[in-house]
This record gives structure tokens, sequence and C-alpha cells, in this order.
């Protein structure tokens, strides 16, 4: 896979992930269910917490820092903007050669930020990902997601359907993604 083809898939997988995240807050939200009761104003998509706005095509940067240097993602995005999501991922030097090239950019439909180490197979057994967010904000900015940097266990039991296990989150601000 060449990097263009990785950053597309990851694009792809933000944009869905982000869309399908706001329509299950407003399926599980009893807010939401009452909002829709309310007479439907002519509100901007990002204020309407009784629908989820569209999500446009996500915008995927990738950074290549040293190796050393700290790899990870860079995003949050708030409908209010009127801009498609703009996801930064900072990965390493080697990233395009050792991840993209042998297909790992996803893995367990997970981007991969990062192999921390391999099995001797070469495949990756402990990756550096994503865990994403969504949420209605009552208070400013309507709808909004983000993301923060999670490490994975790679289960290979099933060769076919790798899963993922063990998130450990670096910053201990948000729950585990399910």
């Amino acid at each position: 896979m060449r990097t263009a083809e990785a950053r597309a898939a990851i694009a792809t997988w933000v944009t869905k992930e982000v869309t399908d995240g706001f329509r299950h807050t407003v399926e599980e939200s009893d807010t939401s269910r009452a909002s829709r009761r309310r007479s439907q104003e002519r509100l901007h998509p990002a204020y309407n917490e009784a629908r989820a706005p569209e999500v446009p095509p996500t915008v995927v940067r990738m950074r290549q820092v040293p190796a050393g240097a700290r790899t990870g993602v860079i995003f949050t995005w708030k409908v209010e903007s009127d801009r498609p999501p703009y996801f930064i991922i900072d990965v390493p030097t080697y990233w395009p050669r050792r991840i993209a090239a042998p297909g790992w950019a996803l893995v367990a439909d997970s981007p991969v930020v990062d192999v921390l180490s391999w099995d001797a197979q070469r495949r990756p057994v402990k990756i550096k990902s994503v865990s994403l967010y969504f949420f209605f904000d009552a208070s400013i900015h309507g709808w909004r997601s983000w993301a923060d940097n999670v490490a994975y266990d790679v289960d290979w039991s099933d060769p076919e359907r790798p899963a993922l296990r063990d998130p450990a989150l670096e910053s201990a601000a948000h729950a585990v993604r399910q």
C-alpha cells in the first residue's frame, strides 16, 4: 500500500467513525429524543441535537517525525467550523516502508500510528492507534469529535480477523472505546 492510499483509507475510517458516532449518540440520547418532539427550528447542523450532522470527507495530514520523537494523532473537530475534519497524524520516518507498504496502515479496522512490537512473522502485536470520541456539547460548541492516542495489543488468534486487546490510554481524561 502506498502512503497516499493509506492516508485515504485512514480518512475514510475517520469520516465513517465520526458519522457513526454522531448517529449513535442521537439514537441513544434521551435529550435528542426530547428535542425531536419540540418544534424543529432552522438551526445550523452543529446546534441541532436531534439530528446527526453530515460529516464531510476527512482531510488527513501526515507528518514524519524523526526516530525517538513522539508519534500520535492530533484531532478535534467541531461541526460549527463548517470545514471538513482535519486529522493530523505524526508517524515515524519508517512508516511508509515498514507500516504502510506491507499493508499495516489499518489493523483490526483501526489506523496504525506506529508499531510498538512485531511477532516472528513480522505482524504487529502491539500498535499505537487512536480512539475517537463523539459528543453533543449543549453549552457552546454543539456536535464535536476528538481523539486520544491509545496502545493496543493485537490478537492474531484468528489470522483473518485480528482483534485489538487491552487498550491503555495515554491520557486518562477519556473512557476507553468499546
